[in-house]
């Protein structure tokens, strides 16, 4: 683990936006599927697969269509889409709609695809070759941590206040952090 002395700031800047996507991921992984069951009303396991899946799938695409965006715009609008689909998704969850589900979810995953893609291009192009391998090492320890312990906190919690109850903890904890990535990208901004 290594992070070269030019890429901190940026790696520091990127991190509540990082944060947020990762653990949106770990959401879904850990609580979409049960969700979904609670949303539709059916128990089918496809369902769970299905919302992963739309998540996913719609990242893959948002990386597609930002490759050739400026780093700073994928990252904003990236940010930007992931707060407005997680909100859409907790509104879904809230109301028991399956559309609103289902399209917050694509909709936050084209936020985290285009957020990844900006973060990823932001970083890399401040390490040398030979300080690659331990930036991004450092950046998928964080991500990875980011992804997998707030799920389980959440699951912890799910037990006490219910599935919908952390759900939305969880969701808007996510927005927060989201906000605070949006906030300190345009105080980078304004200053640059």
């Amino acid at each position: 683990l290594a992070v070269p002395k030019r890429a901190r700031a940026t790696l520091w800047q990127v991190l509540p936006v990082n944060t947020a996507q990762w653990a949106l991921g770990g959401f879904y992984a850990s609580l979409a599927p049960s969700l979904a069951r609670i949303v539709t009303g059916l128990h089918s396991p496809l369902l769970g697969g299905a919302v992963v899946a739309a998540l996913v799938l719609s990242g893959a695409i948002a990386v597609l269509f930002v490759r050739t965006r400026p780093a700073r715009v994928a990252l904003a609008g990236g940010t930007v889409a992931l707060v407005l689909g997680l909100g859409v998704t907790l509104a879904g969850v809230q109301w028991h709609s399956t559309a609103a589900f289902f399209a917050g979810s694509l909709i936050a995953g084209l936020g985290f695809g285009s957020a990844f893609n900006g973060t990823l291009r932001s970083l890399v192009p401040l390490a040398e070759p030979h300080e690659r391998a331990g930036l991004m090492s450092t950046f998928f320890v964080l991500s990875y941590l980011a992804f997998s312990v707030p799920a389980i906190a959440a699951g912890l919690v799910a037990g006490r206040v219910g599935l919908q109850a952390a759900s939305l903890g969880y969701g808007l904890l996510l927005v927060a952090l989201a906000g605070v990535a949006l906030a300190m990208m345009a105080r980078r901004q304004d200053a640059a």
